[in-house]
């Protein structure tokens, strides 16, 4: 099975309002499945990074997007709302960053609740680190997630997007300290990674059918959002992609960063990084291809993708 991805290229093919990437996203997001995904009347979580507590960061996903994807599904007649981890503080600094209601159309509530208590403890199966996740009681409770992710460096995994976004971003404080616990076991990001898997594997439980993957591979930086500074994108920006499997997009966003050249100055130049080579590995020493094939392991997509540029 070969998963369909739509890319909405970065590059203009002319100079023209229609080819404008916002307005390429637009016809992205309707070409897309996500009609069909969402129903009338459903709640629809929007699970993004909204900057870091500090306002120091400034390469997240620009809230004129965030509103676009609003827009979208506000005429599919469902209720969205944007939401992360990290509590009441965290919306704050979202609300600073300009996540609001009067930008974007929708309210800014933390996943897991203002002092980040309430979650669904899932029990899985099938598990290749951790069997119990303390699944954000707001994406569980949602009818619909879409996975809205920023790909970017990440020092305990080489590389953070849509797989990140998920299992730090909708378990609970304990979860993800149980995930990072397990940076100890190995020297190249394999367990934490593994960890990553086994908590997507179980927010996506009660999601059968229910969730959906845009990965933003723009802004480019070798570090977390979390972080409270941004450096310069290590490659040009890429584009979005669009897509029903986890899987399938992270991989190809990936390969997309790995095939693409590096930008000047940034320090993937500094490390002397070249085309086709594993960028992030040869950054943060963590390969990040393993969360990408730990997924597949789990079942939740594979990495045969067709790239249909919109």
């Amino acid at each position: 099975m070969t998963s369909r991805i739509l890319f909405v290229n970065a590059k203009l093919r002319k100079l023209a309002k229609e080819e404008s990437l916002t307005f390429r996203f637009r016809k992205a997001l309707e070409e897309s499945k996500l009609g069909e995904i969402i129903q009338e009347g459903n709640t629809v979580a929007i699970k993004l990074h909204v900057g870091d507590l500090a306002g120091g960061g400034h390469r997240f996903i620009r809230p004129l997007f965030v509103r676009i994807l609003v827009e979208y599904i506000k005429s599919l007649k469902a209720t969205p709302f944007l939401t992360d981890t990290w509590g009441l503080k965290h919306v704050l600094a979202g609300l600073r960053n300009g996540f609001n209601y009067a930008t974007i159309g929708a309210p800014l509530i933390p996943s897991n609740g203002i002092k980040e208590n309430f979650y669904y403890e899932v029990k899985l199966e099938r598990y290749l680190r951790l069997s119990k996740i303390q699944v954000a009681g707001n994406i569980y409770d949602a009818d619909v997630l879409v996975n809205l992710s920023h790909l970017k460096g990440h020092s305990s995994c080489g590389a953070g997007g849509a797989i990140k976004n998920i299992a730090m971003g909708c378990t609970s404080y304990g979860t993800r300290g149980e995930i990072h616990k397990l940076e100890k076991l190995d020297n190249i990001g394999r367990a934490f990674q593994e960890g990553l898997a086994d908590a997507v594997k179980a927010v996506l439980k009660n999601k059968l059918g229910k969730v959906f993957h845009i990965n933003f591979v723009m802004d480019i930086q070798p570090t977390c959002d979390c972080a409270s500074w941004s450096d310069l994108p290590i490659v040009p920006d890429i584009g979005i992609l669009l897509s029903e499997d986890i899987v399938a997009v992270e991989y190809a966003s990936l390969r997309l960063i790995d095939e693409a050249p590096i930008m000047p100055g940034s320090i993937a130049e500094k490390v002397g990084i070249k085309e086709g080579d594993n960028k992030w590995f040869k950054i943060h020493r963590k390969d990040p291809y393993i969360q990408v094939e730990a997924c597949e392991k789990l079942g939740l997509g594979t990495r045969s993708y067709e790239l249909v540029e919109v």
